[in-house]
Formats: C-alpha cells, structure tokens, sequence
C-alpha cells in the first residue's frame, strides 16, 4: 500500500506539470500549405527551404537568423507565388502560411513614397492584360508589373488575352495597392479549401490551441493529493 501512495504522489506531481513544457525548448515553425500540386521549391528571403509535398511544407525557424519578410514558391524557372509573412512564430509555435487570390505588400521601411502603387499580375509568358479596357503590357518571366495612381478612383476588372492559345479570361481587380506598396495578384492559385477567397484563412486553426489551465490550480491540486497520501503514510 505505501508503494501505492508514492506511486499516486509521483502521478499528481506529474500532471501538476504543464503539458506544453514538453515543447517549449522546441524552434517555432511554418508550414507552408499548396494546393497546386507537389513539386514546387519554396524560398524564404531567398533561401531554398524544401519542395512541397502532399500539399504542404514545414518550415523550422533559426532563432538566430532575422526573421524572414517573404516567402516564395517556384516551379522550375518560373515565379508561382509571394506570400508575405506578419510574424514569427514563439518557440514551439505554429504558423500556417495559406495561398490567397492577392496579396498586399506595403512599402519598404524608409523606402519614399509617393501617390503611385502598382499591381503584379502572375500569368503565362505572352499574355496580354489591360485593365478597364486598357492595354498594360504583354506577361514576360511570368510577371507583369503595372503603375497606378492610388488617389483616382480603382479600376474594375482586368483580361488576360493569349493570341497563340485563342484564349481570354476576364478577373476582378483586388483593391488599389497602398501608396508606394504593391498587390500582387494571382489567378491560378487554390486558397485554402473551405476558405472564402475574399477571407484570410487563421494563423492557427482551433484544433491546434489548447485551453490554458487557471494560475495555480494544478499546484492546489498536486498540495492536496500529496497531503492525503503523507497522512495515510502516518496511520500506516
């Protein structure tokens, strides 16, 4: 019986420990998810971090490095996708890094700034895009960069001709990039499945976060299973 006591002080002592202690030596990571199939390259800040596989890839942070501003994925020479990234993740967290329709990148710290903004379009080299009917460029290396006046009124919609295919596709425009920023647009990405296009998927889902337990309800717990066990010690 007495082994049975030390056994149940050993076991109250274990739970009065927080689960997550396990991880908290642990680097935070992201996992970068794509839905456009395996085999793109990702590069954070320009760094080759691994090839997408079965949708997704996880990505361990070097606490000792900067923390990254962008990431990008690639599939052979050609530029798929940029994501921008807000915040890195605490050791042992998460951070899921979801594809979206556009994404809006703000100037650079000090960079100057004036009304002008511009849009990336991602397309097919050879394309053709205007914008409200007008003509803005031929699609070169998969991208084509437009300047716009972020003071006049935002355009509507944007088509994409391709002479040789005989194809057309007609877009919405996202709103007008920041004022010396950029909005990047894409038209051939998947978002996140079950996410609205127009809605940023979470950092963290629900499923991943844990409910926090009360300040000093499991050392109150832990005090009064071990005084239990010490008075049946005394009557033993």
């Amino acid at each position: 019986m007495r082994a049975a006591a030390c056994l149940a002080c050993v076991l109250l002592l274990a739970a009065a420990l927080p689960a997550a202690a396990a991880g908290e030596g642990d680097p935070g990571q992201y996992v970068v998810h794509w839905f456009n199939g395996d085999g793109a390259e990702v590069y954070f800040a320009g760094e080759y971090k691994g090839t997408i596989t079965d949708t997704e890839l996880v990505v361990a942070v070097d606490p000792a490095a900067p923390p990254a501003r962008e990431y990008t994925v690639w599939r052979g020479e050609r530029l798929m996708y940029t994501g921008f990234i807000e915040k890195a993740p605490a050791a042992g967290e998460t951070i899921d890094l979801f594809p979206q329709r556009y994404q809006i990148e703000p100037p650079a710290p000090g960079a100057g700034v004036n009304e002008t903004g511009w849009y990336l379009f991602y397309r097919s080299d050879g394309e053709e895009v205007s914008i409200d009917s007008t003509f803005v460029g031929v699609v070169e290396g998969g991208t084509l960069r437009v300047a716009v006046n972020t003071t006049l009124p935002p355009p509507k919609e944007f088509v994409c001709r391709n002479k040789d295919r005989g194809t057309m596709s007609r877009h919405q425009l996202p709103p007008l990039p920041p004022p010396g920023g950029t909005v990047h647009v894409y038209t051939s990405v998947q978002p996140a499945p079950h996410f609205s296009v127009s809605v940023t998927p979470p950092a963290s889902s629900p499923a991943e976060t844990s409910p926090t337990p009360l300040p000093g309800f499991g050392a109150a717990v832990t005090a009064a299973g071990l005084l239990v066990a010490a008075r049946y010690l005394r009557k033993r």
